[in-house]
């Protein structure tokens, strides 16, 4: 006979897809997606907002992850929770069209994937572009420290 814990994990196989596991870590981020009454896939706002509202969670998630992965993987999940649900005819979900065949032309400066660089967009005398600027005189000044306590460690290569 099937203790409990045994039947919820049968039940948890058969609703999820293989694929798609449930990791701890993950755990409050679905419970919240399955628990949203909407039709549309999250938008990065709302991901943001719940983020603020739950600090220990976001904390744990950021240590591990970048924002950017988590903004790609919160929608992807909702968007396969909003999937299944319209197909257990639950919700008829507008679920906007797929970005898979674009070509690299088409892409919109707003895509992550977008090529150009987006400083020469901005004004130089913008608080965005000197704080850009600043961000990455601080990455480059920590390379350079990184190297430098590496060198003795590895030898300088020549290139």
């Amino acid at each position: 006979m099937f203790n409990s814990d045994q039947q919820s994990m049968e039940i948890h196989e058969k609703m999820y897809d293989h694929r798609f596991q449930r990791t701890d870590q993950w755990m409050p981020v679905y419970s919240w997606l399955e628990s949203l009454d909407t039709d549309e896939v999250i938008k990065s706002k709302d991901v943001v907002d719940w983020l603020t509202a739950n600090p220990e969670i976001r904390d744990h998630l950021y240590a591990r992850h970048s924002r950017y992965h988590l903004m790609h993987y919160i929608k992807k999940c909702h968007l396969k929770i909003l999937k299944r649900k319209e197909k257990q005819g639950l919700i008829v979900a507008k679920i906007p069209p797929s970005n898979g065949d674009q070509n690299d032309d088409e892409k919109t400066p707003g895509s992550p994937h977008f090529t150009g660089n987006n400083l020469n967009n901005i004004p130089k005398d913008s608080e965005l572009y000197k704080a850009k600027r600043s961000e990455a005189l601080r990455k480059y000044e920590i390379l350079v420290e990184f190297e430098k306590q590496l060198i003795p460690v590895f030898g300088r290569q020549e290139s």
